[in-house]
Parts: C-alpha cells; structure tokens; sequence
C-alpha cells in the first residue's frame, strides 16, 4: 500500500522558504505577495537594459532588467565598481542625497570574461539607498535583476 504524505504544517513550509532564499529571509508565500505588491503599488518603466519602478511617493527603484547584456551573459560578474558615493540621507525628507540625473553612471559591472557595462540611474532625483548587497553577492544582479538586484532608490526631483 502506498502511504500518502501528510499536508506540511505552515511552521514546516516557512522552514523550507528560509532555507531555500536564507538572505532574504523572507517565506515563499511571502514572496509571491511582494510580486503582487509590485504589480499593484508601482508603475514599471522598461528600457531596452534598464527598468524604473515609480511609486506614487516619487521615489523610483532603478536596475538591469532581464535583456540586459549582463544577465544574459553565460560569464559570472567579477566585480561590481560603485561610482556614486553614497551619501547619508536624514529626516522625513530624506535631505542628503546626491544628485544623478537619468544617464549619471551608478555601477562599472565587470565580467570574467573582461566585457565591462555601465549602468545609469535611469531617472532625474537624490539617491535615496544604493543596493548594499551587490557589495556581498554579485551574483544577484545578474539572477535576480528586478527583485533583490536592484541598484538604486532615488527619490524624485520636484519640479
């Protein structure tokens, strides 16, 4: 007789999603929902390499998106050079932030295979918070371009 396997327990399927994305630290279900929060809350903007997520707040989320050179690339990234400093923002406005506009060089991503891309903040305003986890894994500008490798935050210019 075969046995059929019992439904998981919620505490079990939380484990399993920490265990499968252990930096996000976020469960699967969970996940999925921040996908629907991004379809819902943001308006998406795609360039040929790039996309800019705006939300009705003015800030925008800038990255690669994925028909960038980079991504398709079947050459690991070798070095991510930040060229902006990140400058500290304080307050409820955020006062602080440096300025770029939409072709301000962010990042020099450099390949194994020796191809360089520079990568723009994509919109006019301050940088709010540059992705401070390409410094720890590289990697996820290149798996993960629209989600946790996103470059930059930066909050829009008033006209």
């Amino acid at each position: 007789m075969q046995q059929l396997e019992e439904p998981q327990g919620e505490e079990q399927q939380q484990q399993q999603g920490q265990d499968q994305d252990d930096d996000l630290m976020i469960p699967l279900n969970v996940q999925a929902r921040l996908a629907e929060f991004t379809d819902r809350y943001f308006v998406k903007s795609f360039s040929e390499h790039q996309y800019v997520f705006q939300h009705s707040n003015r800030l925008y989320l800038s990255g690669i998106n994925k028909n960038h050179p980079i991504v398709k690339s079947d050459s690991d990234i070798k070095e991510i050079e930040f060229t902006q400093k990140e400058q500290h923002v304080k307050g409820k406005k955020k006062k602080g932030g440096l300025k770029v506009k939409s072709d301000t060089v962010m990042l020099k991503v450099h390949l194994e295979n020796g191809e360089v891309y520079n990568v723009v903040a994509g919109h006019d305003g301050y940088i709010i918070e540059m992705n401070e986890n390409l410094q720890k894994n590289k990697q996820y500008l290149k798996q993960y371009p629209e989600t946790k490798g996103f470059v930059c935050i930066i909050q829009g210019c008033r006209k």
